[in-house]
């Protein structure tokens, strides 16, 4: 009997792939309504920033720019906030959500947030560790399918060692849907507080940086049933 339902993963992987078409189509559509409401206190998303890490205290934070949409970051190593063409200058309410956000990330990093030290300490590791994990379990695969018996050892620890390699992006999303959680929570708290918006604008605020947090929950999903595929045809090729 099989560790694992390949077939059962198989299918939740296509699901899970409709689903983040809808979420990513979701948050762009989102985003696009309320970046036609301008705030009601005229503030632009770059003054908002600002007023943000102002009131929290965090100082030494530039600002910079980026090209795109939605490709808003904050570089902790440089302390800056780049803010995206749709967002710098804007003064809609999703800009100022987007850009309040990557306060959060700020102000996280300046407060020495545990959860947010981990996900920057796992951040290079997990992006050198997938694609080495992808390669190395892609090889294991090959070697079971293209080789005789004699290389079925080989195979299952090349697999093997790809997937310890890839369970360490699936820590590093599982640290991140928190972290981007609790950077939304801490933005539209300020925001409330300091009145940046207007009052009614707040729940749009709150319906962007939520549209944005799905998207982190559903790639938490993918990679997590990529492990499960991997591990599930290890279990296969184990047995043959």
């Amino acid at each position: 009997m099989p560790v694992l339902d390949y077939e059962v993963i198989v299918l939740l992987t296509f699901a899970v792939m409709i689903f983040s078409l809808i979420i990513q189509f979701a948050l762009k559509t989102t985003f696009k309504k309320y970046s036609k409401v301008a705030s009601e206190t005229g503030i632009t998303a770059e003054q908002a920033a600002k007023a943000i890490l102002r009131e929290a205290g965090v100082a030494g934070i530039t600002f910079g720019r980026v090209r795109g949409e939605l490709t808003d970051y904050y570089d902790p190593s440089h302390g800056t906030i780049c803010l995206s063409d749709s967002v710098s200058g804007s003064s809609s309410i999703a800009a100022i959500a987007v850009a309040a956000h990557e306060c959060g990330h700020a102000i996280q990093n300046d407060k020495g947030v545990l959860i947010y030290r981990i996900r920057h300490a796992l951040a290079p590791v997990a992006s050198i560790s997938s694609r080495i994990g992808g390669y190395l379990a892609t090889a294991g695969i090959l070697l079971s399918y293209y080789f005789d018996s004699s290389s079925s050892s080989l195979s299952y620890y090349v697999l093997t060692g790809g997937i310890f390699l890839y369970f360490i992006s699936v820590l590093f999303y599982l640290v991140m849907v928190p972290v981007e959680y609790d950077a939304s929570n801490r933005a539209l708290r300020i925001i409330k507080e300091l009145g940046l918006v207007g009052d009614s604008q707040t729940r749009g605020c709150k319906k962007v940086l939520r549209a944005a947090g799905r998207t982190y929950v559903i790639a938490l999903a993918s990679v997590a049933l990529t492990l499960l595929r991997l591990v599930s045809i290890r279990g296969r090729r184990s047995r043959r």
